[in-house]
């Protein structure tokens, strides 16, 4: 996923530290008073996060239930607060929580308590734990565990740029009028990306031009 921090409004669906009776009286509001007043909560807490938070997040919601994807752990800060603000002047008590996606565990972590800089520091643990781990997949296999694709106009300019980018140590192989790199973590992959799409530091006198970067999970060996 793109984001790797949310923030989950349980308006009426209740997280998993609530009572099963408290689940019950969120999932079933005892009168239609109290469903409009969710409902009314729920409409003005759209506008507020995107007010206040702006482009950095993004709101979804369904049914009682709101998350807010944030991008980093600053945002994920003031979202939570936000909501609470919105949820006190419209006299509703809902659990609001932080969560931050684990790409070890492969689920959604509940860091509603934790310090975001201990969070954040924990979350570059694991994305260095995924990265080492893909670097020894390629060092298992005997290739690498992601591949670039670099498009370029003509035949000349692969073999250039595969010249180019072979002299810097990486693994490739040019096409007809494309160039297919090797890369043995995601890190390295979208590093290359980046240093190919310019907003990287590539040099500023290459004698070949670049179209289309791309990057992903190699399924099979194109280099033997």
């Amino acid at each position: 996923m793109g984001d790797d921090w949310r923030v989950y409004i349980a308006l009426g669906e209740g997280p998993r530290q609530l009572t099963d009776d408290q689940v019950y009286a969120r999932l079933y509001p005892a009168s239609a008073q109290e469903a409009a007043e969710l409902e009314s909560c729920r409409q003005a807490l759209i506008p507020a996060l995107g007010s206040c938070l702006g482009d950095q997040v993004a709101v979804t919601s369904s049914g009682t239930q709101m998350i807010v994807y944030a991008p980093s752990a600053g945002s994920a800060d003031e979202a939570p607060q936000m909501a609470r603000e919105v949820l006190a002047r419209h006299d509703v008590n809902a659990p609001v929580l932080t969560e931050r996606w684990s790409p070890r565990d492969q689920e959604w972590l509940d860091v509603t308590d934790q310090p975001s800089a201990d969070a954040a520091a924990e979350q570059q643990a694991e994305h260095e734990y995924i990265q080492e781990q893909w670097r020894e997949r390629s060092r298992t296999t005997g290739f690498p565990a992601f591949q670039v694709r670099v498009d370029v106009p003509s035949h000349r300019d692969a073999v250039t740029l595969a010249g180019h980018l072979a002299a810097q140590g990486w693994r490739v192989r040019p096409r007809r009028k494309h160039v297919i790199v090797g890369a043995d973590c995601e890190d390295d992959a979208k590093g290359l990306v980046r240093a190919l799409s310019g907003d990287g530091r590539a040099d500023a006198d290459m004698a070949f031009r670049v179209g289309r970067v791309s990057y992903s999970y190699m399924l099979y060996d194109p280099f033997n």
